[in-house]
């Protein structure tokens, strides 16, 4: 949840001020109370699809999948969010439903190449080769140069054993799109059909770095360190490939605690929140997003020391966690810690430059400080990456990352 859940599950950032709430306004160098950022109407029209499409942009898809469910229940049409909930669903093992919304969002918009591409990779992964061979024709035809449909088709020729032809098309994807943890898991699958076995190795292990936890790069990495006769890195690798699939599970056991827990949110329901979330955290204490959540909550319900606590143990878990080093600006905004509000806030924007919603607690420091014009800039950039935020999802699908390789 971006800027936790405060400015995005309950409401827009313009309901509370970055500044100017818990902790008693912030003042000016002559001590009268400063304005806080309040921009009202520029406020998002729809947050949850707004914060959910952000986070889908950053790879949160487990983060992202409340908000778009909300945003659907309220937009049922909009096939932005059908396709992503399609690519989140893919990612997440659940390919009836996946193929179900990308069908939805085809039907709604016939020339969504985001919605064909996702459905012509739960067709590849459930085995309907044929069906995903016409899906993907299609998809080339309105967009030849298109290099997720390449990837899917190098994918769809290694599953019907052409590795020839899935080894070329996959390192014509690399060419284009080097950093492509797909195109190399692809390239990964044919080498070891062709008995190359060092590349193999070699291609699937720069899918794992590339997206650690790749269930499909773990599971063939076994197998082909099984056939070069490394049995001990094979059984390290088994046991990097169970603990993947063992946060898969947990996650698939706490997703209902999660989307209540957003919910509860979005309706000002803080208590229950935080027990949808308390219960997120006793099965699994080691995700930092929940943390976040934790944190979120107990800032919405005044319990600012705590909250405290839960955002240092996001950011202990995760250093990187843009969103919760927004909520812990948001939080020393409110305690009037200002100098460590603007820190926080300006390394989540330098790890994270397009989630919008720091550059908006930013403007209320800004304005809180007496600094009008840097206030202005802050929201021009606020409103900027918001809008863009909400843009079409067909530009942002992702494709499934072999899920079915186990």
């Amino acid at each position: 949840m971006t800027v936790g859940l405060a400015a995005a599950c309950g409401g827009a950032p313009s309901e509370e001020s970055p500044a100017g709430a818990a902790g008693g306004a912030p003042k000016d160098a002559g001590g009268a109370e400063m304005p806080a950022a309040h921009p009202g109407a520029e406020a998002p029209a729809a947050p949850s699809l707004a914060t959910g499409m952000a986070l889908f942009r950053h790879g949160d898809f487990k983060g992202a999948e409340p908000h778009l469910v909300g945003a659907l229940a309220a937009a049922p049409g909009d096939h932005r969010i059908l396709e992503a909930l399609g690519a989140i669903y893919a990612r997440t093992d659940r390919p009836r439903k996946a193929e179900e919304t990308f069908r939805a969002a085809l039907a709604i918009d016939a020339a969504s190449v985001g919605a064909r591409l996702g459905l012509a990779a739960v067709l590849i992964d459930t085995g309907r080769y044929d069906e995903a061979q016409a899906t993907l024709d299609e998809v080339r035809r309105r967009d030849p140069a298109n290099v997720v449909a390449l990837q899917k088709w190098a994918l769809l020729e290694a599953r019907r054993g052409r590795s020839e032809e899935a080894e070329k098309g996959a390192r014509a994807a690399l060419e284009r799109q080097p950093a492509s943890a797909e195109a190399h898991y692809v390239l990964g699958l044919a080498l070891a059909q062709r008995g190359l076995l060092d590349e193999a190795a070699a291609a699937l292990r720069r899918a794992q770095e590339i997206a650690p936890g790749h269930l499909g790069a773990l599971s063939n990495l076994v197998k082909v360190e099984m056939r070069r006769g490394r049995k001990d890195e094979a059984l390290r690798l088994r046991r990097l490939y169970e603990e993947a699939l063992a946060r898969q599970r947990i996650e698939e056991k706490v997703r209902g605690h999660r989307l209540k827990g957003v919910e509860a949110f979005n309706r000002d329901d803080y208590a229950t929140a935080l027990v949808e979330f308390q219960a997120i955290a006793r099965d699994d204490p080691n995700d930092p997003q929940v943390h976040l959540h934790l944190g979120s909550t107990l800032i919405a319900l005044r319990r600012l020391p705590e909250a405290r606590s839960e955002l240092d143990r996001s950011l202990a878990l995760d250093p990187r966690g843009d969103r919760a080093l927004t909520e812990l600006g948001r939080l020393n905004a409110l305690t009037n810690n200002l100098d460590e509000a603007v820190s926080a806030l300006e390394r989540a924007i330098a790890l994270n430059p397009e989630n919008a919603e720091p550059h908006y607690y930013l403007a209320g420091v800004r304005m809180a400080r007496g600094q009008p014009a840097l206030y202005q800039e802050e929201m021009r950039k606020f409103n900027e990456l918001r809008s863009r935020s909400q843009g079409a999802a067909t530009e942002i699908v992702p494709s499934p990352p072999g899920q079915e390789e186990r």
